[in-house]
């Protein structure tokens, strides 16, 4: 009998030894917890959210403007018999036949058809020629010194995420290092050199972020409104005169035609704008109000019926 009271006073000593083990390891759970959500938290930061932020960079940088295809070009022929000709009118001519098959309704403040006599081409609508870059660019927005490149219809979504992410990055930057920076505002750190990063982490992410927010903000409101840089700074023309919104079909729509329909790409550098670059909706197209639509070639069309506006000339504008 005593040897058998040894015997389960052993083994209810060795499983509450057991149980006290296991709930200590119990208690490091909360720990374990924290250790991967830090974990994760650094791999989701670096990797993915700095990856993203890099790829958008990278794809601003590297992806090039888009310019006009070669139906708005003058043929070899065309081009020979263009410079052949010496008077303005017979130009004019050879230009106006060309264009009364292309998509093209913006013309210059004189009511003239742009032409670019760089590229030898009949600019499309939104289409500019860039002097740095020596090219006629789609829907060109501005080109940006800081990266050397066009910022148009093929890369214009990369630049709106890389503005978006960039502005997040500085704002998650001054959160972490403002109580660092206010410890060394109270004199309690005493290392030089975290004073110095964190001093110009603090101050550069500061300046970053405020200038971020403002250039973001403007752009969305240019997004909203369906307008360019170059849109904002010089109302685009028509043949009926000045159109500031006429390219501005709604904000869904005008945010759809940068980022595209399928929301799964929209946080992504990947290219999903709507059309491709040469021709868009007008806002008189797509209201059902408008009594007329003016085409490309300076006609109204009034209920499937083709008639020359009186009053209304077509020329053509040569840039030099």
């Amino acid at each position: 009998m005593g040897r058998l009271a040894l015997v389960s006073t052993d083994t209810v000593m060795l499983l509450s030894a057991c149980l006290r083990r296991c709930a200590r390891l119990l208690y490091w759970i909360p720990v374990t917890v924290i250790i991967v959500v830090v974990m994760w938290s650094y791999y989701a930061y670096v990797v993915h959210f700095c990856w993203i932020l890099l790829t958008c960079a990278a794809q601003r940088v590297s992806t090039p403007p888009s310019s006009p295809s070669v139906e708005f070009q003058l043929s070899s022929s065309d081009s020979l018999l263009y410079e052949q000709e010496r008077g303005s009118m017979e130009k004019s001519q050879i230009l106006l036949e060309i264009s009364q098959k292309l998509p093209v309704h913006t013309r210059t403040a004189t009511g003239d058809i742009r032409f670019c006599h760089h590229c030898q081409l009949i600019k499309p609508d939104r289409c500019h020629h860039c002097s740095v870059c020596q090219m006629c660019v789609l829907k060109m927005d501005h080109h940006c010194p800081w990266l050397n490149n066009c910022i148009g219809f093929s890369n214009y979504k990369f630049f709106m995420l890389f503005l978006l992410y960039s502005l997040v990055y500085c704002l998650l930057i001054v959160a972490t290092v403002t109580p660092t920076f206010i410890q060394l505002w109270l004199g309690r750190l005493f290392d030089s050199c975290v004073k110095l990063h964190v001093l110009f982490l603090t101050l550069v992410s500061a300046m970053f972020a405020v200038t971020l927010c403002f250039l973001l903000f403007f752009h969305i409101w240019l997004l909203a409104s369906n307008k360019t840089t170059l849109e904002w700074l010089s109302v685009p023309f028509f043949a009926d005169g000045p159109g500031s919104e006429a390219f501005d079909v709604g904000v869904r729509a005008n945010f759809l035609q940068v980022f595209g329909e399928k929301k799964i790409h929209w946080p992504f550098p990947v290219f999903s704008s709507q059309g491709d670059g040469h021709s868009f909706p007008l806002r008189w197209q797509m209201s059902s109000r408008s009594p007329s639509v003016m085409n490309g070639n300076g006609h109204c069309v009034m209920e499937g019926i083709v008639v020359s506006p009186e009053g209304v000339s077509v020329t053509i504008a040569v840039d030099d």
